[in-house]
């Protein structure tokens, strides 16, 4: 009996040690996989850069194969080159030295598609519609954007010389910028409806934001009896997590839960808390989102719900529940690595996807967890988060797509600023019935094409029926189906009439009056913000 428990004492002890050491083992097994792939990555850097064919540039090669492989983790883990460092900054600042333009790429151009109004683009001459023909006596005609980017900004003090082509004409105008630093104004427009509801815009979670919506509706609350306040999110793709929880401060009370980050490192584990009065916590909240807005908007919007102090409006958000920190590497380089997911109140991650080997994968909704709001409202997890107010808008968004890519919207306001020199105030500004009929002739004009699902299966169906020798005996079918299909087309973009003239209102206001010419340009018009209003109006329905 003694010979039995002396060798299980010793089996024991043996297993204790093996599973002791299981760490160790596993530490210096990856630390073996790590040396040895990074010689070998080393090895084929050196053979390629001494026996290649063709000469080849060893930093292009590297950064390269670092992009490639980040790539194959997730979109926001990046590696940010030294070159590109300060124009990274500048998302988080809100600052950087430059000319105060915004650019869109068209058809063989980069096209300025807002000047920030007294900046020194704007000052100079630059002006909305403007195509760049060189910078620095460079052809820039077919660059990328980043190429213009990078040309454009600078130190502040320093001079470019920018060459345009102008107007339907193409007449050629040139101008020498000198660069200032460029502050972009995160909270661009605020103003009070009828039935004193207070609106707010925020773009962009940069520094200062919580202060600036803090201050913003401080003085709508001294000036005005407000019966409630609109906070627009949408389109914002969100910012520094510190200002997500500054904002929502504004309306929540001190010490509130608003966020938790939990990720592989259980030290780096943080809870974020309110931390200072609020601004308001009574007056009537709506806070409009859709499809673009993300990760800091999300998280307001999402502690907004779940902590039942106010009402989501719009569409479903984006869905990034991702948080991303830098580490400085050598030689001035950064990366920008995905280290953890943020949960908010109710203990929800609204991450739509999940990422294998850097491709997406959807969340279905079967497998979204369901939580409660503080008041016991059931709110799911994965996938964005779902307004309370869901307004489809899903048909126009098809359509914004072709509209957006063929810069059909941004085209036609360059021809009715032609057409007139002026027009009234931005917040007075309406199309009418006849613009929009005009804007439909331009349609067929510039050759609109914007294919249904369905349209796309018949295009299908007809490659297919040429090979199988069917088209003949079904031409007629496929063509009837087609002027049906084409109809039917166009009888959608009347039916989106309101929301495109909405949208047509905000670029062509532009061109006058610049980004506050354009948010203020058909406010009443908007539908996200008329359904809003009508919740904050209706105390049964809030």
């Amino acid at each position: 009996m003694m010979i039995v428990w002396k060798t299980m004492r010793r089996r024991l002890l043996l297993g204790a040690l093996i599973i002791g050491g299981g760490f160790a083992l596993s530490t210096e097994y990856n630390d073996f996989e790590i040396a040895k792939n990074l010689e070998l990555f080393s090895n084929i850097y050196r053979e390629l850069n001494t026996h290649y064919v063709d000469e080849v540039d060893p930093e292009y090669l590297m950064e390269t194969g670092v992009q490639a492989m980040l790539k194959s983790l997730d979109p926001y883990t990046t590696y940010i080159p030294a070159d590109e460092v300060a124009q990274f900054n500048s998302t988080i600042t809100g600052r950087y030295g430059g000319l105060g333009v915004s650019v869109i790429k068209g058809p063989a151009h980069i096209i300025v598609s807002l000047p920030y109004e007294g900046g020194p683009g704007q000052r100079a001459g630059l002006r909305v519609g403007d195509k760049l023909v060189a910078i620095d006596g460079e052809n820039v005609v077919g660059a990328s954007m980043e190429t213009i980017s990078h040309k454009m900004r600078g130190r502040p003090g320093t001079s470019v010389r920018v060459q345009v082509a102008r107007g339907s004409q193409d007449k050629l105008v040139e101008m020498t910028v000198e660069r200032e630093e460029i502050s972009i104004n995160n909270t661009p427009y605020h103003t009070v409806l009828d039935g004193n509801i207070g609106y707010i815009v925020l773009q962009s979670f940069s520094e200062r934001a919580g202060e600036h919506v803090a201050s913003i509706l401080t003085e709508l609350k001294e000036k005005h009896d407000l019966a409630g306040v609109i906070l627009d999110l949408r389109g914002n793709t969100g910012g520094l997590l510190t200002e997500a929880v500054n904002v929502a401060n504004v309306f929540l009370e001190k010490n509130k839960l608003v966020v938790q980050i939990k990720g592989r490192n259980k030290a780096l584990q943080q809870v974020f808390r309110t931390l200072n009065p609020p601004v308001d916590t009574d007056l009537p909240l709506a806070v409009l989102i859709n499809r673009y807005s993300a990760s800091a908007s999300e998280i307001v919007a999402g502690a907004i719900q779940d902590l039942d102090r106010g009402v989501i409006v719009g569409q479903r958000s984006f869905g990034k529940g991702l948080v991303q920190n830098t580490r400085d590497l050598q030689y001035g380089a950064k990366v920008k690595l995905t280290t953890a997911r943020y949960y908010i109140p109710s203990g929800r991650c609204i991450q739509a996807l999940k990422y294998h080997q850097g491709k997406p994968e959807q969340i279905p909704d079967s497998l979204r967890a369901a939580y409660e709001t503080i008041s016991g409202r059931t709110v799911y997890g994965g996938g964005g988060i779902a307004p309370d107010v869901s307004i489809d808008n899903s048909d126009f968004i098809n359509i914004m797509q072709t509209f957006r890519q063929k810069l059909y919207l941004f085209d036609y306001a360059e021809r009715y600023q032609e057409q007139h020199p002026t027009i009234p105030p931005a917040k007075d500004f309406q199309l009418t019935d006849a613009d929009f009929e005009d804007f439909l002739r331009f349609l067929e004009e510039q050759g609109y094409a914007y294919q249904t699902e369905t349209e796309l299966l018949l295009d299908s169906l007809t490659h297919t029926a040429k090979y199988d020798a069917y088209h003949e005996a079904i031409s007629d079918e496929l063509a009837a189906i087609s002027t049906a299909l084409t109809r039917s087309r166009q009888a959608e973009v009347r039916q989106q009439k309101a929301r495109i003239l909405h949208r047509l209102q905000r670029y062509i206001a532009a061109r006058y009056y610049y980004e506050r010419g354009a948010l203020e340009a058909g406010i009443g018009q908007d539908p996200e913000i008329a359904q809003a209003r009508q919740v904050l109006a209706t105390p049964n329905a809030y």
